[in-house]
């Protein structure tokens, strides 16, 4: 695909993921609708500098991804870095690998699903599939609203890298102090890396967050903010 953007892997062996009591199976013909939307993403954004509006494009990715494959997938291929891999590479004819290249134009093989399972949110795919599994809500006004906050290198080195990236409450506390109600950055990059997220990586190496509101955990990591370690 590298070589020629094209690859014919109908010889290709490929394994089934899940069990053979599935009704249900996941193939091409469940990815038209979100094909088209990537298509329809790349036309919006085909002039524009990719560097400076990475963070929007990966942003708008998440609602399609996450209802398309949420929608048809189950939860155990959703876990299989293989699915991630096929999905990435193979499939739609390599649609969405297409959507990867033009997305970084680079060949960092990881965005495709080459890697080990151990990095697996490393996987472009994976990872906005993995905001909008995180952080949809039904019951809100706009589902996605918090799944689509925030910029690409927050969400994977800040809140997917980290344990407190698990809790849905803490996130939401976290991408409200970070970002304004338009979206707009109150904590910079150096303050994150130097002094936040360092304090952040103390406070929970050695106490627990679960049983914490959304008020609560916002109070914490302002504190935290305030006095750092």
């Amino acid at each position: 695909m590298r070589d020629h953007d094209s690859y014919d892997a109908s010889e290709v062996v490929l394994d089934f993921v899940g069990s053979d009591d599935d009704e249900e199976s996941f193939s091409d013909l469940e990815l038209i609708d979100l094909t088209e939307q990537l298509l329809d993403i790349r036309h919006k954004y085909k002039d524009k500098n990719k560097k400076n509006i990475g963070g929007l494009i990966d942003s708008e990715v998440v609602q399609p991804v996450h209802e398309a494959l949420s929608d048809h997938a189950t939860a155990f291929q959703l876990s299989q870095l293989g699915f991630w891999r096929w999905l990435s590479n193979i499939a739609c004819n390599g649609s969405l690998w297409q959507f990867i290249k033009w997305r970084f134009d680079s060949e960092q093989q990881v965005n495709w699903g080459i890697t080990s399972p151990g990095s697996i949110i490393e996987v472009y795919f994976y990872r906005a599939w993995l905001r909008g599994h995180k952080m949809h809500d039904p019951a809100s006004d706009d589902p996605y609203f918090y799944a689509r906050l925030g910029s690409s290198d927050v969400w994977r080195s800040h809140i997917l890298r980290q344990d407190f990236g698990r809790d849905r409450e803490f996130v939401k506390a976290f991408l409200d102090t970070i970002y304004d109600e338009a979206g707009q950055v109150q904590v910079g990059t150096l303050e994150l890396r130097t002094k936040l997220i360092p304090a952040l990586r103390a406070w929970t190496s050695s106490s627990t967050f679960s049983h914490l509101s959304y008020i609560e955990c916002k109070e914490l990591i302002g504190r935290l903010r305030e006095e750092g370690i």
